[in-house]
């Protein structure tokens, strides 16, 4: 159970001493059980310390901020006696109410540690404090006076310098229409020249249109005389189904009064076989009589 401190010597407070100076400590807890620390202070009044206890998990860090307030008008100067103390002991397992509560307990029982730091200041010249005049704004040496007006007379400046710039431009706008009213002649030569420039575009324009236009009469022809070529080519047959028309012809053979020669034969065949059934129906009925 032990509670290491960072610094663990001296803690140093930095000047200017008429405002509030602030040093950090910080608290690590190395071992396996969990600590509550308290940190006390041999002058309560001059020092505001954040966060001035708590309970710390093992192997946890927290950061400690140490204020050190201005000294009041008339007090001695007893800094060479400040000190703090930090102290610390293991929480028992089953304790689950808040740290004051804790430190309020007996602990006569635990074993509280505690370590001392010594406070050190190093001195710095101490911040302006600059007074105020019976209006409640701070009052101004002559040489900070004489800046503030010289930077007033700039900003007028600055000011004025927009509105000739804007002059200026005004002058430029207003500039070529006075030239061109002064020249009338020149104005109407550049008139002239813009129609003419004008109607060339013009009949550029329309020769392309007629360009077009013969292009696409000639591409209808085209497609005409392309539909015509098809429309022939349909209607005049096909020849490869006209020479099948003869083959078909040989392949059903001779027609003998409207009948297919396969078809009579058909015909002697079954003429045959019903002859040949009455002479057995007849030969069989003499036989049983």
């Amino acid at each position: 159970m032990t509670l290491e401190l960072i610094p663990n010597g001296d803690l140093v407070f930095k000047g200017p001493f008429n405002v509030v100076s602030t040093t950090a400590l910080k608290l690590s807890n190395s071992g396996n059980d969990r600590l509550a620390y308290k940190i006390k202070t041999t002058a309560p009044k001059r020092y505001c310390v954040k966060p001035n206890s708590g309970f710390l998990d093992p192997h946890a860090t927290t950061n400690i901020q140490v204020m050190l307030q201005p000294q009041a008008a008339g007090q001695p100067d007893d800094r060479t006696k400040h000190k703090f103390m930090v102290q610390w002991v293991g929480v028992p397992n089953n304790y689950t109410d808040d740290v004051d509560n804790f430190w309020k307990q007996d602990l006569k029982n635990l074993n509280v540690q505690d370590s001392k730091l010594k406070c050190v200041f190093a001195d710095e010249q101490p911040a302006a404090v600059v007074p105020n005049d019976p209006h409640g704004h701070p009052e101004l040496n002559a040489t900070e006076s004489t800046n503030l007006t010289e930077n007033r007379t700039q900003q007028q400046q600055q000011q004025q310098t927009p509105s000739s710039s804007s002059s200026v431009l005004n002058q430029r706008s207003t500039s070529p229409t006075s030239s061109r009213s002064t020249n009338p002649f020149q104005s109407q030569h550049q008139d002239r020249q813009q129609d003419v420039v004008d109607d060339s575009s013009k009949t550029r324009l329309k020769q392309e249109i007629d360009h077009l236009k013969k292009d696409n009469e000639t591409l209808k022809e085209k497609l005409k005389q392309q539909e015509s070529g098809l429309r022939q080519r349909t209607t005049a047959g096909n020849p490869v189904v006209d020479r099948l028309k003869p083959n078909q012809q040989q392949q059903n053979g001779l027609v003998l009064f409207g009948i297919a020669l396969n078809e009579q034969l058909v015909l002697v065949a079954f003429v045959i076989a019903l002859l040949f059934g009455f002479s057995l129906g007849y030969f069989l009925f003499s036989c049983s009589n």
